[in-house]
């Protein structure tokens, strides 16, 4: 057979390694599960013996995969801010035009907001941003990056307004949103209800200057 013409064959990965590839990410699921429980039941104080334990590993195992709690924290808030980008780019999704995307970002915050208030896990996982540095650069990229979707949904309804404008519209917007969510939990219940309609005024308040902005241009330039 003439070996240059060979048709080469297609490598796969051997079924051994697949399975363990499947086991490490059940391991990890198992371990990332375990510290949200026990943060959601104890606060920020859970041990990594209390993790190793809860989710039935190692500590060999533990460490293999998270080199200390910090990492287990970092990919905790990892996974909330990926659930909290999905709901968001499914409520934006729907919008049709200002108005529409308006009504959008407020049911968001609504569930956002419900969320935080019966889930312990919100509390503490905020409790350990507030402490750690690279986690709240990683939670203020995370408003940014929620920001320049928001952006590129209501961006076509404010074509005249400043880029720049909209992107911190839409960034503020996530980042006092998340922030409201903690304060009302830290606060009477009486006064914590009340900041959620104080908030979705805000929100339209917010995207009717971008409006009265786009309105303003228009006009000028004719």
């Amino acid at each position: 057979m003439d070996l240059e013409n060979r048709p080469l064959k297609t490598t796969k990965p051997p079924i051994r390694r697949r399975a363990r590839q499947a086991r490490s990410k059940t391991t990890v699921q198992s371990i990332l599960t375990a510290a949200t429980e026990l943060i959601a039941e104890q606060g920020v104080d859970v041990t990594m013996t209390e993790i190793a334990q809860r989710a039935n590993v190692a500590m060999g195992s533990l460490y293999q995969y998270f080199a200390d709690k910090s990492a287990i924290h970092r990919a905790i808030l990892m996974q909330h801010n990926a659930a909290v980008r999905l709901m968001l780019h499914d409520y934006a999704s729907r919008s049709t035009d200002a108005p529409s995307f308006v009504v959008a970002m407020e049911s968001a915050f609504e569930q956002y907001f419900a969320l935080h208030q019966q889930d312990p896990l919100f509390n503490g996982l905020w409790s350990i941003v507030q402490t750690d540095a690279e986690l709240q650069r990683i939670d203020i990229d995370d408003s940014l990056q929620n920001g320049r979707y928001l952006q590129s949904v209501c961006a076509p309804w404010f074509p005249h307004v400043d880029a720049d404008r909209t992107l911190a519209a839409c960034a503020l917007v996530m980042q006092l949103a998340m922030s409201t969510a903690r304060f009302a939990r830290g606060i009477p219940p009486t006064i914590g209800t009340q900041t959620r309609p104080v908030f979705r005024a805000m929100i339209r308040d917010a995207f009717a200057a971008l409006q009265a902005e786009e309105r303003q241009r228009v006009d000028r330039d004719g």
